[in-house]
């Protein structure tokens, strides 16, 4: 199968050779990217209203579904090949079923611990609450924009590193349409997806969105024969519009969708021996285990013999290991043109995230230390009226708000107690966290001269923070505590247009994160450990340029952080040997770093580009936090990442149409979690994903063939150190080399 697989790849990419190749011959095609549609005329609402890509004085990268499609961004992971700065996994250190998203640096390990994401993913305007399932598969989406670097005026729930923006595609009262599209592929690879826009009266339409992902696992379980790293979505989404005028809408919608991650994919690497404990240092559990309860209960040794044997393998545990996501929303959003120039809008949200993950942390079938079957709730509601306007005859641009946000992440036991030692430890306790936010904001331009625009922004904001520790099984309240979070946080820059194609801006601006509360259990004291708010200053200046008739465009971006009493997740073991995850604060830091995003028509057919990003992050002041010196690196930086991407067209006199793509992502070398003791260093990595889409000449039919990791590259996205309390080091490994299929059909 793997020699097949390889001879497949090669005649893939002699393929996409090929094409490339004829680039020079076909004079009279005109370019692939949206036929035409250069970066230029992409609209993005990176300031929370629609301008062209090369107008916005911000750090975004913004996506059209052309785009996503040729190169192969299927899950919000995929965004990593192609989009600068950006760091998105899949973390066993938070139970396999959260993301973890960094940009420039910032980011967070885990949900559920009292803090919020430094990057901020938005679903059609709603903030979405938690780091579990946040791995969208990308289905009937309008665009995906990133934008790097604080949003703390426009975006302020939290996005002090950035915001990942999903729009989907919107109900239609003009036309009937309906798609659906199908993929097959390596690794039991099925998915069927689909959408149906119903127009009703002229004035009104439905729309209905569903499909089924599947993903076979790819990691060997050793033990059981089994197979980690299989994946499932399921979605429905309807949705309806009203649009009596063209002053007036009406959006109503609704989604539901579940995800489910079958095992764990990693490897243990070993040597799996328990290290003793230093003179008056306190025994890790796989040592004891072996010296005291493997003996006394006639177990087996915790040894080499439970390591994986190969790189897609692990032995396998005594408890199954997954990660359940179910989402559920309702959105309903207004908006009025009551005035010229002047609109009104309201969006009102619902959301409830429903988790449940299994986790074995010594990774073997030994009763050592896991077995944990955990759940997770999040409840969030929240209102936001908008009024945008454009004043003195366009001079004037601006975006004012309030915001209300409402989140309950109700305690609840786990299904089954922690084994640590060979003995359950009994859940004595759980915690509720409580969250109300409010914030008013105003964002916009003012030209002072031609061409010269005053950029400026301020939000306020309030966040009251609340958590609550009961006893099981009784839910009596053991302990409380409260805390309100104040920010102010700001934007102030300049942005000169020298022509109608080359602008250049510079913004200073601040991003907040409030703090909050590590829960421990009754055994501590105090059982409630605060940490403090995180704030950055940010200084950035960028060009957007274009060249030869906007053929050409270069888009480089410089900046500068300071960044303050920054929150880390630090990982210890509590008093009757359990895994506990707590965060502290860092004293500073100092970032700088370039990035550039650039195209070019080389004919009217063939198009390169690509983006660049280098980082410089380190520690000036770690202040009161341990496991962590001045000289430790910083977690998910990547000192260097870039992609370089090719798109060919082919039209053909029958109207049919050929579209080759290929994109390379490199990934420099990084380390994994932030405190040296638990830390693992994960190799640098680069990608190749390639495909052909052929669309007969109605333009309602086409077939691609892909590959992504075309040239099957071993690398990790993730990982933890968990040698010091249980004994193993977990590497999260990514996807091997997959070939498949995609058809789509539409009306």
């Amino acid at each position: 199968m793997r020699k097949t697989l390889n001879v497949a790849a090669s005649t893939f990419a002699l393929a996409i050779a090929l094409q490339t190749q004829a680039a020079a011959q076909e004079a009279q095609v005109r370019n692939s990217i949206g036929d035409r549609q250069e970066e230029g005329e992409i609209i993005v609402t990176a300031q929370r209203r629609e301008q062209r890509l090369q107008d916005a004085p911000v750090a975004v990268t913004a996506l059209t579904p052309a785009a996503l499609d040729q190169f192969n961004v299927t899950t919000t992971r995929d965004l990593m090949t192609v989009v600068p700065s950006l760091q998105v996994s899949t973390s066993s250190n938070a139970g396999g079923g959260a993301a973890t998203f960094f940009i420039r640096g910032m980011g967070q390990l885990q949900s559920a611990n009292g803090a919020e994401p430094a990057v901020g993913i938005y679903v059609d305007d709603l903030y979405y609450p938690t780091l579990q399932g946040s791995i969208f598969d990308v289905v009937d989406l309008a665009g995906v924009e990133v934008l790097r670097g604080p949003q703390g005026t426009l975006f302020g729930r939290n996005t002090i590193g950035g915001a990942i923006r999903y729009t989907t595609r919107s109900a239609n009262v003009s036309d009937f349409d309906a798609r659906i599209t199908g993929r097959v592929g390596s690794f039991e690879r099925y998915e069927i997806s689909g959408s149906v826009n119903v127009p009703i009266a002229a004035i009104a339409a439905l729309r209905f969105t569903g499909g089924h992902l599947e993903r076979g696992g790819y990691v060997d379980i050793q033990s059981t024969g089994g197979k980690a790293g299989g994946a499932r979505t399921d979605l429905i989404r309807g949705q309806l519009r009203i649009e009596p005028s063209s002053d007036f809408y009406i959006e109503a919608s609704a989604q539901y969708s579940k995800f489910r991650l079958n095992g764990i994919p990693y490897n243990v690497p070993g040597p799996l021996t328990p290290v003793a404990p230093r003179p008056g240092g306190t025994p890790t559990t796989p040592f004891v285990y072996n010296t005291t309860v493997a003996p006394a209960r006639g177990l087996p040794l915790y040894t080499d013999a439970y390591r994986s044997t190969c790189y897609y393998c692990q032995f396998g545990t005594n408890f199954p290991e997954f990660a359940e996501v179910r989402y559920e929303n309702a959105l309903i959003r207004v908006g009025w043109k009551f005035a010229a120039g002047l609109e009104l809008k309201s969006i009102t949200g619902w959301q409830s995230t429903s988790t449940r993950r299994s986790q074995d942390q010594d990774s073997t079938p030994l009763p050592i230390s896991g077995g944990i079957l955990q759940r997770e709730q999040v409840y969030a509601f929240s209102e936001e009226l908008q009024l945008n306007g454009r004043l003195f005859e366009g001079k004037a641009n601006f975006v004012s708000g309030l915001f209300y946000y409402n989140e309950r992440q109700p305690g609840r036991r786990p299904e089954r107690d922690n084994i640590v030692r060979g003995d359950p430890v009994p859940t004595t306790s759980f915690g509720s966290r409580f969250l109300k936010s409010y914030a008013a904001y105003i964002d916009g331009s003012v030209e002072l001269a031609d061409n010269l625009l005053l950029l400026g922004g301020f939000r306020y904001s309030k966040d009251d923070k609340r958590i609550v520790q009961a006893a099981v099984p009784s839910g009596a309240t053991l302990d409380s505590a409260a805390k309100t979070f104040n920010s102010t946080t700001y934007r102030i820059g300049l942005q000169y247009s020298w022509t109608p194609d080359i602008m250049t801006y510079f913004n200073a601006a601040s991003g907040f994160r409030a703090g909050g509360f590590n829960l421990y259990s009754p055994t501590n004291t105090p059982r409630f450990q605060p940490f403090d708010p995180e704030t950055a200053r940010s200084y950035e200046f960028g060009a957007r340029m274009q060249f030869l008739d906007r053929l050409i465009t270069i888009n480089p971006t410089a900046f500068y952080v300071d960044w303050s009493k920054i929150q880390i997740q630090a990982i210890g073991t509590d008093v009757n040997g359990v895994v506990v995850r707590s965060l502290q604060n860092a004293g500073a830091a100092r970032s700088y770093g370039f990035e550039l995003e650039w195209s070019a028509g080389l004919s009217e057919a063939f198009r390169i580009g690509g983006s660049f990003g280098y980082l410089n992050v380190h520690y000036t002041d770690v202040g009161n936090a341990t496991g962590i010196t001045v000289n430790s690196d910083l977690q998910r930086s990547p000192p260097i990442t870039f992609s370089l991407n090719a798109v060919h067209t082919r039209r053909f006199d029958s109207g049919a149409k050929l579209v080759s793509s290929i994109n390379y992502g490199f990934t420099d070398d990084q380390r994994s979690t932030a405190t040296d003791s638990d830390t693992l260093i994960l190799h640098a990595y680069g990608l190749i994903n390639a495909r052909v889409e052929f669309t007969e000449p109605s333009g309602r039919f086409s077939i691609a063939p892909f590959v992504t990791n075309l040239l099957d590259k071993r690398y990790t996205v993730g990982g933890v150190n968990f040698y010091g309390n249980v004994g193993a080091a977990r590497y999260d490994l990514g996807r091997p080399r997959e070939i498949g299929l995609m058809l789509r059909a539409s009306l």
